[in-house]
């Protein structure tokens, strides 16, 4: 598990450095092949219920990015993103994460499938705060050398029941995917929807996260209201509550 100080910070940078090392060559040249992931043993129509932090990573106005018809544009975005998911990911890796699936302009992760409430909420906000930190001292000086435009992002988290089911097709061409993992449920839904309404370059929570959260950081939980949010709990009724994580690593 990671520790935030000196030694994983450079860590980090070491991985970034040599995902940045022939990075030009690689997004002007185009290759032949593909690779197919690896499935869990999990049937096809079949299940795996767990609880888990679901965490939503979306890099804002990607949309802009990519709508220019100027191919060396199209390139500096490419260029952007293998800076940008490479590095998320293993921070996502180094917090005991596991990567859904990839949205193009971000990333749907599942953080403490094995571990209990508090570590998968505390992993899921520290990941998040690394995300950040890498994002404002690493990637984007990067990016700005390049002169690429600054990327940001916005982050969405809940913790609870999700199922993860495969679905497709037991055969079939090989040219075609034929089947994959997905994760469904309300936990799934609430990151998501967390996601989408948070502000840039912020962390907004779901109740459950704040709940499992160390007590040294209840001072950075902001209450924040969604417009037709209709999350409540099963039992009581009580409102689902939304909450801005506002807390940064100091500079090291």
């Amino acid at each position: 598990m990671a520790d935030w100080g000196k030694e994983y910070w450079n860590s980090i940078k070491d991985h970034f450095k040599s995902n940045i090392d022939g990075l030009d060559d690689k997004v002007n040249s185009v290759t032949n092949g593909r690779v197919t992931p690896a499935l869990e043993d999990i049937k096809i129509g079949s299940g795996r219920k767990m609880r888990t932090a679901c965490l939503f990573f979306d890099i804002r106005g990607f949309t802009k990015r990519t709508s220019s018809s100027d191919f060396d544009k199209l390139k500096e975005t490419l260029y952007m993103l293998n800076c940008v998911i490479p590095t998320v990911m293993k921070i996502i890796y180094d917090y005991n994460g596991y990567i859904e699936k990839n949205t193009g302009d971000g990333i749907m992760a599942l953080i403490g499938t094995d571990d209990d409430d508090e570590t998968s909420a505390n992993n899921a906000l520290q990941a998040s705060m690394t995300i950040f930190y890498a994002l404002e001292h690493l990637i984007n000086p990067h990016l700005k050398k390049k002169g690429i435009d600054e990327v940001k992002a916005r982050i969405g988290i809940d913790l609870g029941q999700i199922l993860i089911t495969r679905i497709g097709l037991p055969t079939g061409q090989s040219k075609h995917k034929r089947n994959f993992l997905t994760a469904v449920g309300p936990t799934a839904n609430i990151a998501s929807k967390i996601q989408h309404a948070s502000s840039t370059n912020q962390i907004w929570v779901g109740d459950q996260i704040k709940e499992n959260a160390n007590d040294a950081w209840n001072k950075f939980f902001i209450k924040k209201e969604i417009e037709d949010w209709i999350w409540v709990y099963a039992q009581s009724g009580k409102k689902y509550n939304v909450w801005h994580f506002d807390a940064h690593w100091i500079e090291l």
